[in-house]
């Protein structure tokens, strides 16, 4: 009996390839995907972007001609204007190159009113949309262990589960679209307020003189422990502020998650007080440093 040939895997177009959309592209051409890049600078081809041309990725000099090229888009990128502008709003953006059929995914982190006018607009043009924010950070990217939760129809998401398995952990449908934000959002609201916690907690084991390490290792065995903990008190406490995560990106989900909670009205005291001191991280300088900064954002500013 004659062996079934396999379907070709689909081409994927990666727009956005920073710190996540890079390790997103190289474990996507481990598992031996075609792949189509875009960046702004034209010179990342030559340099941080070698490594995935020398292995055969082509370029695109648009959106719209890497979307003519692929069958799947992937976006990481800032915010939603950036979203809107690639995908939409740009003369050379995605959708004037797509095909019927064409599936983006969208892994930025933005506010879920703009995720569902997306999704409804690309909708138009025969263009299948999730909103597929991620967490894990570079870390997780890096190690194929990120998790994904995706607001969209459930045949695109059927349609996605194949290539997010190529580089993430976890792939959780929560609903239609938007519903990937706002799970989202919500993971973005604990994480900054443990975080502040977790700065708080530091800086009044040191002002009592006690051992700082000592006091997380007890921390870490109870009920405070906590990813955050683990990950960002050494940093704390060995004044190591590299980043892991950079405060200006919790700054910018932190603001997100205000604004959508005052559209609802709600009364969130806990992340008004960190998106404030997020934002005096980013009046201090302190944009490309790791969020353990939020520590040194409890001294006043003299």
């Amino acid at each position: 009996m004659a062996e079934a040939k396999k379907s070709p895997k689909p081409i994927i177009g990666c727009i956005g390839l920073g710190a996540m959309g890079r390790p997103i592209a190289s474990h996507l051409q481990a598992h031996d995907h075609d792949l189509v890049l875009y960046a702004r600078r034209r010179e990342a081809f030559d340099q941080e972007l070698k490594p995935l041309m020398e292995q055969g990725a082509k370029a695109a000099s648009s959106p719209a001609e890497l979307a003519a090229q692929v069958d799947v888009v992937l976006v990481n990128v800032m915010a939603g204007q950036d979203v809107r502008d690639v995908l939409l709003e740009r003369d050379d953006a995605v959708v004037h190159g797509a095909r019927e059929g064409l599936l983006v995914m969208d892994h930025s982190t933005i506010d879920p009113d703009t995720a569902i006018a997306v999704h409804n607009q690309l909708a138009q043009h025969g263009v299948d949309f999730i909103d597929a924010p991620v967490t894990g950070g570079s870390i997780g990217a890096e190690a194929a262990t990120l998790a994904t939760m995706m607001g969209g129809d459930d045949h695109a998401v059927a349609r996605a589960l194949p290539i997010l398995a190529c580089y993430t952990k976890t792939q959780l449908h929560m609903g239609p679209s938007g519903s990937g934000q706002i799970t989202k959002l919500c993971n973005q609201i604990a994480q900054v307020i443990t975080i502040q916690g977790v700065a708080e907690a530091m800086q009044f084991a040191a002002a009592y003189g006690a051992d700082q390490r000592a006091v997380m290792d007890v921390m870490s065995s109870g009920f405070a422990n906590s990813r955050m903990l683990e990950l960002l008190a050494p940093k704390m406490i060995d004044d190591d502020f590299t980043p892991l995560m950079k405060s200006q990106l919790l700054d910018k989900d932190a603001g997100i998650a205000t604004m959508a909670a005052k559209a609802k009205g709600l009364n969130m005291p806990g992340l008004d007080l960190v998106a404030k001191q997020l934002a005096d991280v980013q009046e201090r300088g302190w944009q490309e440093r790791d969020v353990s900064i939020l520590i040194k954002a409890l001294t006043p500013k003299k």
